[in-house]
Parts: structure tokens; sequence; C-alpha cells
């Protein structure tokens, strides 16, 4: 409860004590007042002055005392449980501390509406949404407007304290009077202090919520800023995992062609004795090579497909395209066409093997299976992505055959969130489209 006590509460407590001062100031009045005419045997003038008669004063004094200290039960109650309460009972509260006071008012005559200032400040403190503070102080407002003892009078009979004080004399009434409205002085004093410093704490707290709104913004973009680097970590990561992959594999087809070259060349050398013992046995001799060969040749090219080309190594997809389709160009009869469309240098190595294995598969199987004469290889690069395309002039397919080398191809497309479509027809060649959207460009360390 200490610590949500701020500046304003203090005001809204002292306020709080002064309008129980004043009550018991004004109850002193009527008390001692009603004495001073009973001594001097003035009653019967002063009833016949008055409108109405007063209430007791001892009656009063203890009206208004139970009824104040229920007020000051009421914002205990609300203080030791603000966290815990509920809404509902939050603003039955406001009310009830509000007829209180408009009974306190009636046991005194209407003489101090002040009290009113009471409930105002406890709604605007305790009441849970705007809503409900704006409506609850327009009601008491209200209520200090209309409650009045020059209004109230006008309808009911009622005395007034200020016959009371003007019953003293001249020096005893002055002291009596200035006290009084040095006391209504201090309670509009402590009531507008409380107001200032409640709309200050709004604001200073409108401003600690935009600097933590802000540290959050900037906190978020470190986060995400930690995030790139985390993730350029971990593809650096992964890649150098490759770069060990690739060395064993390397290995591995180091000791498969070893295995195979050898067989191959001991076979060779057998089969220069079969040819002394007939054609039969070098024809069953040779088959037997051609299997060991095929099969050496299926184990390399399933090595093969994981290693990367020398040219990507140097981390220059553009360069090692052009040597790629050059290669071809100049050994064979085929012509290639390669037009690139935007930079290749900021790839990530991910997107450049796997834009590498496309084009190479793409143009084996072209001349392979389509046996195509030209084929035209089209690279377009964005901010969005990258788009693929390789057309032949090969035979084209009915319906196309998935294998080893398209299955390889569609895997790493989809590695990379990507599509592929393929179009052909007989006689008509064929046309392959791959997109790989939300290309990441590497990162300058």
């Amino acid at each position: 409860m200490w610590a949500r006590i701020k500046s304003y509460h203090i005001a809204r407590f002292l306020l709080v004590f002064i309008n129980f001062l004043t009550l018991l100031f004004i109850v002193w009045v009527v008390s001692k007042t009603t004495d001073l005419i009973c001594i001097q045997n003035d009653a019967r003038t002063i009833l016949e002055r008055i409108k109405a008669v007063p209430i007791q004063p001892i009656k009063a004094s203890w009206s208004v005392t139970l009824l104040y200290f229920l007020l000051i039960g009421s914002i205990i109650v609300r203080e030791v449980l603000y966290e815990d309460i509920n809404k509902s009972l939050l603003i039955v509260l406001s009310f009830i501390e509000l007829i209180i006071s408009i009974i306190i008012l009636e046991v005194i005559n209407f003489s101090f509406k002040y009290i009113l200032l009471v409930p105002i400040a406890n709604g605007i403190t305790y009441l849970p949404d705007k809503y409900w503070k704006t409506f609850f102080t327009a009601i008491v407002v209200l209520c200090f407007v209309f409650i009045d003892y020059q209004i109230i009078s006008i309808a009911f009979s009622i005395f007034s304290i200020e016959d009371f004080i003007y019953y003293h004399p001249s020096l005893s009434r002055s002291y009596i009077l200035g006290f009084r409205n040095i006391l209504f002085f201090i309670s509009e004093s402590l009531f507008i202090t409380f107001i200032v410093l409640e709309l200050q704490n709004v604001i200073e707290e409108s401003q600690r919520i935009k600097n933590l709104n802000k540290e959050l913004k900037e906190h978020k973009e470190k986060l995400e800023f930690a995030n790139i680097q985390l993730q350029n970590y971990a593809e650096r990561i992964e890649e150098i995992a490759k770069i060990k992959e690739r060395n064993r594999l390397a290995r591995e087809i180091h000791d498969t062609v070893g295995h195979y070259l050898t067989g191959i060349a001991l076979g060779l050398s057998a089969t220069e004795e079969l040819i002394k013992k007939g054609s039969q046995f070098v024809l069953d001799q040779i088959q037997r090579l051609k299997d060991l060969a095929q099969q050496g040749l299926v184990d390399i090219r399933r090595s093969l497909k994981e290693l990367k080309p020398d040219m990507l190594e140097k981390g220059n997809l553009e360069k090692a395209l052009h040597h790629l389709v050059n290669e071809i160009n100049l050994s064979t009869t085929r012509q290639i066409k390669l037009q690139i469309s935007g930079s290749l240098n900021k790839l990530n190595p991910q997107i450049d093997e796997t834009i590498y294995r496309i084009i190479q598969e793409s143009i084996t199987n072209a001349v392979r299976h389509g046996d195509a004469m030209n084929i035209e290889i089209g690279i377009d690069v964005d901010e969005n992505g990258v788009h693929v395309s390789v057309i032949d002039d090969g035979k084209g397919a009915e319906k196309i055959v998935e294998g080893f080398g398209l299955y390889y191809m569609k895997q790493r497309i989809l590695d990379h969130d990507g599509f592929l479509e393929i179009e052909t027809e007989p006689g008509k060649g064929m046309s392959l489209s791959v997109y790989i959207p939300s290309v990441r460009v590497k990162h300058d360390d």
C-alpha cells in the first residue's frame, strides 16, 4: 500500500483531515453558541429569529463523527485492498461515500458543502476507468451546485450557522468567521493541489509509457539484429558442416574410383591372356568389366551429387555458369545461350549451389533425353527472389518420367520454399521454370 502513495495521495489525505476538523469546528460553534444562549437566557429571542430548530449539539457531534469515520473506513478499505478489490465494489463504495457526505451535510444544515470534495477526490483516485470517473464527478458537481444552503432553504425550513455565529460578540464573531474562512480556504487549496498533482502524475505516467514503448521498440530492433546475426552464424556453421561432408565424400570417391579402376586394370590384364583361349572367354570378361565400370559410374555419380563445383567454392556463381555453358558450346555441336538479369554476387551459398545444379541437370536432361541442339537459359534476380528458366528444342515427351536428377532438383527447390513447373509436348521441346522466393543475401562480416 505504501508503495502506491504519491504526492497527490498525501494532498487527498490532508483534504480528508482538514474537512474533519472543519466539521468538528462547525459542531463546536453550534455547541458553544447553544451554551451561550442558555447562559444568557435568550432562547426565546433566538427561536423567534431562526427558521428551524437546530439539531442538538451532542447528537450533531456524535452523528458527524460516526459518519465521517465510516467515510474514512471506506478509504482505508480501498487503500489496503485496492489490488484485489473488483471493479463493481469500487463503484459501490464511491457512491456510498457520496451518500454519507450528503447525510453529514444534512446534519450540519448544509453549512459546509466542501465535504463533497472528498468523494470527488476519492472517485478520481479509485474508480476503474475514464467513463466512471467522468460520470461520478459530474454527479458530485451537480450535488455541489444544488445542495447549498441558499438553494435548499428555499424549499425547506433549516437553520443557518450564520445566525449562531452572529449571536457572538463582534470580536469573537470575527475570530470565528476568520478561522472558518481559513479552513474553507485550506480545503479549496488542498483539492486544487490534489487535482494538479493528479494531472501531473497522469502526464508523467503517459511519458513513462511512451519511454517504455520506445525502449521496447529499440529492444525489438536489437533482437531482430541479433536474430539476423544468429541466422548468419547458423548458415556459416551449416556451410562448414557441408565442407567437412564434401571432404569425406571426396575421400570416399577417391577410394571408390581407385577400387574400380584397379579392378578394371586387373581385368584388362587378364583379358590379354584370355584372348589366347578363345573369343567367348573374351566376351564374358568384357561384359564383366563393363558391369564393373557401370557400377563404379553409378557409385561415383551418387557421391558427386553431394559435391560443390570448384568455381562455386570460390563464391562466383555467374563465372561458374559461364564456364559450364562454354565447355559444352566449345566441345559439342550443341548451342547454349545464357542470359542473366540482376546481380548474382550476393546470393547465399545454398542458393548458388541450387541454381548451379538446376541448370546443370537441365542441360544434361535436354541433351541426353531430349537430344536438344539449342538451349536457352534465363536467370532473373530481384529483391523478392530468383527466377530460372530453361527452354530447349528437343524432342519433348508426352509424360514426364521423374528420375533421380529431377527428384533431387525438386528437393533442392523445396528446401528454399520455391516451386518448379515443367511443360513439354512431343516434338516441341521442353520448358522448365523455377522460382525461389525471399532470397536472403550474404551479409558483410
